[in-house]
């Protein structure tokens, strides 16, 4: 095991290098020094306690600052929080789903942020596929077409993953992402590095959310850990969704999620729930909802 982790930090090391080594295209060139203004800028503002993601964000701002972009599916604090690893039954499941040939054409790598080769299935990444299966719960339960939708609100969306996915799926309405002014301005980079110019709205404080009443709400293990004010906040705001995919974790920092959202399905009775159980992933659950 110790000798797979070295031959795999080497590898990592030497594809890092060679994005590096690589001339820079001038689309390139534009989307890392609109990343590197971003972030700048962002440097300049008060800004507000984060609690656990202070320490995260420093570290980041570290990485950003000694790295090319090129390879940021590959940093250390990427690879930690964001980018997860797809056990082979996802993989299973998405071959089998009901939108089987539509979710295999949507994870075909554009290989923005140098991310590794998913071994089952070496057209995508392995975060590209877990994904597609935390998606793939709620379009397949309620057999949702999303080219039919017209707004989407995500809570926390990493570095633009699902938003992604769900533009290759063919949505092409509007698509708003609350999250931390540092992960928004990786989200425009990956999302423009991508070449997808959607109607994207990225939005860092609750009181400029426009999207009321979305047709789906997302937010895969970001809302289970936020402080329940902030929760109840964003909640409150973005009223009635049409559909509701959240994946949380049993506790995280104290806080007992189970119980959270056992309450939160009773003050939404006008919603059919279903809670199911994540079972290659012990004490994480999928909330999946559909307005009555």
């Amino acid at each position: 095991m110790k000798k797979y982790k070295m031959l795999a930090k080497i590898k990592n090391k030497i594809l890092r290098l060679y994005i590096g080594f690589k001339k820079e295209t001038l689309v390139e060139k534009n989307n890392r020094e609109e990343f590197l203004n971003s972030i700048k800028n962002i440097q300049k503002l008060d800004r507000p306690d984060y609690g656990g993601w202070n320490s995260y964000i420093k570290r980041l701002h570290v990485y950003i600052s000694k790295n090319d972009p090129r390879s940021f599916l590959r940093w250390k604090p990427i690879t930690e929080s964001m980018f997860s690893s797809a056990s082979k039954c996802e993989f299973d499941y998405l071959i089998t789903s009901i939108n089987n040939d539509k979710l295999l054409k949507a994870i075909e790598e554009t290989w923005v942020g140098n991310p590794p080769k998913y071994k089952h299935y070496k057209k995508s990444s392995s975060n590209f596929v877990h994904t597609a299966y935390n998606l793939s719960q709620l379009i397949d339960l309620f057999k949702i077409d999303v080219k039919t939708l017209n707004s989407i609100v995500e809570f926390g969306a990493g570095y633009g993953c699902m938003a992604k996915l769900i533009n290759n799926l063919g949505f092409v309405g509007k698509y708003t992402i609350f999250d931390i002014p540092e992960f928004l301005a990786l989200q425009k980079y990956y999302l423009h590095s991508s070449k997808i110019m959607s109607n994207f709205k990225f939005i860092d404080k609750i009181d400029k959310l426009e999207a009321v009443n979305p047709d789906i709400l997302i937010s895969t293990w970001s809302l289970s850990e936020s402080p329940i004010s902030l929760r109840d906040k964003f909640l409150k705001k973005i009223g009635k969704p049409k559909y509701i995919l959240i994946a949380y974790q049993e506790n995280f920092n104290s806080i007992d999620n189970k119980k959270y959202f056992e309450t939160l399905k009773g003050l939404m009775s006008e919603y059919e729930w279903t809670n199911k159980t994540i079972s290659h992933v012990p004490g994480n659950y999928y909330l999946l909802g559909k307005k009555i």
